[in-house]
C-alpha cells in the first residue's frame, strides 16, 4: 500500500521534485523494511525455539528454530489422526471416547463457521454484482439507445449479472452459509449449556449422563446439518424443498 502511495505522488505534477525526494526516500526504506519484516514474520510466526529436523536420510541437519504455520497445523492433524486411530483400535473406553469426541466437537464449531463465512463472501461477491450490475446495465443502455461501443459494455454487464444470478440460483450459497451458522450456533449453545449444567443438562443426576446427552444432542445436529447439505446439493428439478 505505501509503495502504490509512492507510486501515485510520483505522478502527481503539482509536487515538486525536492518534495519528491523529500517523501520518497524514506518512504520507499519503510516500504522495503515493511516487506521484509512482512517476510520474516511469514517464515517465522513465533512461537518458542525448537530443534527441527530438515531434510531426510544422511544430508539431514536439524536446526534451532520456530515451527512454521504449515508445520504446526501438520503436527495437530497427525496427533488427531493418531487419538482417532487409537479409538477405532478400541484403546479408549466409552467415556473416553465421549470425552474425545466433546472436544472434537468444539474444533468443528470453528470449522462450520469458516466454511460459512466462505459461502457467505462469495454470496456477497455474487450480490454485489448483480445490484451494481443491474444499475449499471439499466444507466448504460439509456446513454447508449443509439448504438456505439458502450453497447458493447451493457452487453458484457448484463452477461456478468446472468452469471452470478445462475451461480447463487443454483448453488445456493446463501442457503449454505446460513445452515452452516444456524448448526455452529446451536453446536456452540449445547457446549456453553453443559459447561454451566443450565437447560437440559441441570437435570441430570450425573456428568457422565449429561456427557451422553451432549453427545447424542451434537451428533443429532450433525446428522440434520449433513442430510440439509445433501440436499442443496442436489439438482434443482430434485431438490426436496420440504427438508429445508
Amino acid at each position: 500500500m505505501l509503495l502504490l502511495l509512492l507510486y501515485v505522488l510520483f505522478w502527481l505534477p503539482w509536487i515538486s521534485p525536492s518534495t519528491l525526494v523529500a517523501i520518497g526516500a524514506p518512504g520507499l526504506l519503510i516500504a522495503i523494511a515493511c516487506c521484509v519484516t512482512a517476510y520474516r514474520l511469514s517464515r517465522d510466526p513465533g512461537g518458542p525455539m525448537t530443534s527441527v529436523e530438515e531434510g531426510t536420510g544422511p544430508n539431514s541437519k536439524v536446526t534451532e528454530r520456530r515451527r512454521t504455520e504449515g508445520e504446526i497445523e501438520l503436527l495437530i492433524a497427525t496427533k488427531r489422526d493418531a487419538r482417532k486411530l487409537q479409538i477405532t483400535e478400541g484403546v479408549f473406553d466409552q467415556r473416553t471416547r465421549q470425552l474425545i469426541y466433546k472436544d472434537d466437537a468444539y474444533a468443528e464449531i470453528e470449522k462450520l463457521r469458516s466454511d460459512s463465512k466462505k459461502y457467505r463472501n462469495v454470496n456477497n461477491v455474487l450480490q454485489g454484482v448483480l445490484i451494481i450490475g443491474s444499475i449499471s446495465a439499466t444507466a448504460a443502455s439509456g446513454v447508449s439507445s443509439g448504438g456505439g461501443p458502450l453497447r458493447w459494455v451493457v452487453l458484457g454487464v448484463t452477461l456478468a449479472v446472468g452469471i452470478a444470478s445462475g451461480f447463487m440460483g443454483y448453488y445456493k450459497y446463501k442457503e449454505r452459509s446460513f445452515y452452516l451458522q444456524q448448526t455452529a450456533d446451536a453446536i456452540e449453545h449445547e457446549w456453553e449449556a453443559f459447561e454451566v449444567g443450565v437447560g437440559r443438562y441441570k437435570y441430570c443426576d450425573t456428568e457422565e449422563i449429561a456427557l451422553k446427552e451432549f453427545v447424542e444432542e451434537v451428533h443429532r445436529l450433525k446428522s440434520e446439518q449433513r442430510k440439509r447439505q445433501q440436499n442443496l446439493e442436489q439438482p434443482p428439478e430434485t431438490r426436496n424443498t420440504g427438508e429445508l
